[in-house]
C-alpha cells in the first residue's frame, strides 16, 4: 500500500539471484501484497467478534480456532506491508529527493482528509456539516477509526525515508544487522514482555515497530534468503505462539492479544519467514489476475473494507456466526467484504481526484 508500489520507478535495484517479469516488477511483491489485502479483511472479520465478546459467549473451540487462523492466515499482513514498503523506498540505487517525499505525504494527508469525515459520517448514520468537520478535527487528532493507524505510521515513515536512504546506502551488512537487531528488542521484545506480564519494563529507544518492519523489508530484499535457520525460526516461533494461544485461552479463558500483535517477535519471525518463502519460490512468477487486481486496489480495499463489516455488525445487526455453521460464515462475510470492496474500490479509482490518492 505505498504510492505506486508496484510501478518500475520502485523497483529495487536488480540483483543477481533476482527474476525478473516484465516491466520491471519485483512480482513476489505482489503476490504478497494482494494476499496482505485479504488476510487484513479477514482479521478484521475475525477481531470484531473477539473483542465483542468474551470467551464465555462465543466459547473456548471457537476463539480457539479463530486467535489460531488470525496467527497463521492475517498476523503477517501488515508486517508485508510495511516490509513491502521498505523495501522500496529504501533502494540503494535511488536518491529520495524531498519533492517526492512531499508528495508521497500529501497523499496520505489527502486519504486522511477523505475518508475521516466519511468514517464519521457512518458513525453518525448520516451526511451533515457538523460530521464533516467533526471528521477533518479527527484527521489531525488521530481520533478516527483504528485501523487508520497505518496510514499515520506511513506519514511518518516517509518523512524518514531520506535519512535512512543515505544510511542505507553508507552502512554495511553487519552494521544493517545490528541496528535491525536493537529494533527488534525496543520494539518486539520489550514492549511485548510488557503486555505479557505488566512488568512495565524501561524501554530507552521510543520507536514503533512499524520503523523495524520497514528497515526489515530492505534487509530482507537485499541480503537475506531462505536457509535452515530462517525456516526453524520461522516454523518455530508460530509454533511456540500457537501454544501460548491454545494456554491463555483454553486454561486462563482470554483472548491472547499481545501474542499476535505486530509488536510480537514470534510474529515477526512468521512474517519474516513467509516474506523469504515467497521472495524464493514467487519470483517471477506472475500474480494470478484476481490476486494482481487485489495488489494494485489494497489501499482503497484497506480503506473501504471496514465499511460492510460496521454495515453488517452493527447497522443490520447479523451475528452470522451464530446463524452458519462455522467455515461458511467465514467464506460468506469474507465474500460480502470484497464483494463489496473491491468494485468500490475501482469505481473511486475511476474518480479524477481520488485516482491520484489512492
Amino acid at each position: 500500500m505505498t504510492s505506486r508500489s508496484t510501478s518500475a520507478k520502485h523497483a529495487p535495484a536488480k540483483h543477481a539471484s533476482e527474476k525478473r517479469a516484465p516491466r520491471g516488477r519485483v512480482t513476489y511483491f505482489d503476490w504478497l501484497r494482494g494476499a496482505a489485502t485479504i488476510a487484513v479483511v479477514v482479521l478484521h472479520m475475525f477481531n470484531k467478534m473477539l473483542t465483542d465478546h468474551t470467551v464465555a459467549e462465543l466459547g473456548v473451540p471457537m476463539v480457539l480456532v479463530w486467535t489460531e487462523l488470525q496467527l497463521l492466515l492475517t498476523r503477517w499482513a501488515v508486517p508485508f506491508f510495511l516490509m513491502i514498503t521498505g523495501a522500496l523506498l529504501l533502494n540503494p540505487a535511488r536518491q529520495q529527493s524531498w519533492k517526492k517525499i512531499f508528495r508521497y505525504v500529501f497523499r496520505m494527508i489527502c486519504v486522511l482528509l477523505v475518508f475521516c469525515p466519511i468514517y464519521t459520517c457512518m458513525s453518525a448514520r448520516g451526511i451533515s456539516i457538523a460530521a464533516i468537520v467533526d471528521g477533518l478535527g479527527k484527521a489531525v487528532t488521530q481520533g478516527s477509526w483504528d485501523h487508520l493507524w497505518y496510514v499515520y505510521a506511513l506519514i511518518g515513515l516517509y518523512l524518514l525515508t531520506p535519512a535512512l536512504s543515505i544510511y542505507v546506502r553508507a552502512a554495511t551488512h553487519e552494521q544493517q544487522r545490528s541496528v535491525l537487531l536493537m529494533l527488534a528488542v525496543t520494539t518486539l521484545c520489550i514492549p511485548t514482555f510488557n503486555y505479557a506480564t505488566l512488568a512495565g519494563v524501561v524501554n530507552f529507544v521510543w520507536v514503533t515497530s512499524s520503523l523495524f518492519y520497514y528497515l526489515l523489508g530492505s534487509y530482507a530484499h537485499r541480503f537475506l534468503r531462505l536457509d535452515a535457520r530462517v525456516r526453524l525460526a520461522g516454523l518455530g516461533s508460530c509454533a511456540l505462539a500457537a501454544a501460548g494461544i491454545a494456554f491463555v485461552v483454553c486454561v486462563q479463558y482470554r483472548y491472547p492479544k499481545w501474542l499476535i500483535r505486530p509488536e510480537c517477535p514470534l510474529v515477526a519471525a512468521w512474517s519474516l519467514y513467509l516474506f523469504l518463502l515467497a521472495k524464493t519460490h514467487l519470483d517471477g512468477r506472475q500474480a494470478p489476475k484476481p490476486l494482481a487486481l487485489t495488489s494494485s486496489l489494497s489501499l482503497a480495499v484497506y480503506l473501504l473494507h471496514p465499511l460492510p463489516l460496521i454495515v453488517l455488525y452493527r447497522r443490520l445487526w447479523w451475528m452470522p456466526y451464530q446463524t452458519l455453521p462455522p467455515v461458511i460464515f467465514e467464506l460468506v462475510v469474507l465474500a460480502i467484504v470484497l464483494g463489496v470492496s473491491i468494485p468500490a474500490a475501482m469505481l473511486l479509482k475511476r474518480v479524477p481526484g481520488l485516482r491520484k490518492i489512492l
